[in-house]
């Protein structure tokens, strides 16, 4: 995976009202460095009104310690 190529973990569109639409996104990319993921959310919410609601997250992870948990913390699969 490219530091510019991002794998999308969910998404999703609805609308619980009619006046109003939620949208929610997860993903996971590359940093630049090459060494870290990073996770990033994104929530919208637009309303009839034209009111607009955004939250925005990132989290990022040195890959190592993604290896070490997950070798820690995985079932082993034989190959």
């Amino acid at each position: 995976m490219a530091a510019d190529e991002v794998l999308v973990l969910h998404r999703r569109m609805r609308s619980p009202r009619l006046e109003s639409l939620h949208c929610r996104a997860f993903e996971l990319r590359l940093a630049e460095d090459g060494r870290h993921l990073i996770l990033s959310r994104y929530t919208e919410l637009y309303c009839e009104d034209r009111s607009a609601w955004e939250s925005i997250g990132h989290h990022r992870v040195p890959l190592v310690s993604l290896v070490r948990w997950m070798i820690g913390h995985g079932a082993q699969e034989d190959a």
